[in-house]
């Protein structure tokens, strides 16, 4: 990921140019490059979107939840992350990265 700061050439750009992705949060634009399509993916990236997907469906079950919601609020201000959501997700893929080791 790259961070692209804001110049007259970046300003405010947002979406696909070529293969690479502009994302705008808050003050800040990144870019990716887009994965290449029709490659099948390995095992180990198998694996990690499993694993990502599984954090995905805690985070939103646990959201919906008033009592974890306040949690995960807390634990976002604290952290420093964007949402509820994103600590949500961070929690749950540390949480399964610390019982592989």
């Amino acid at each position: 990921m790259a961070i692209v700061d804001n110049n007259i050439v970046s300003q405010g750009l947002r979406g696909k140019v070529g293969n690479l992705v502009f994302r705008k949060r808050g003050n800040k634009t990144t870019a990716y490059v887009l994965s290449p399509r029709g490659i099948p993916l390995s095992q180990k990236q198998k694996a990690a979107q499993m694993q990502f997907s599984a954090a995905v469906r805690l985070a939103v079950a646990a959201l919906n939840d008033a009592t974890m919601r306040k949690k995960f609020e807390k634990m976002a201000k604290n952290k420093k992350k964007e949402s509820a959501y994103s600590a949500a997700i961070t929690f749950y893929l540390n949480q399964d990265h610390n019982k592989k080791s």
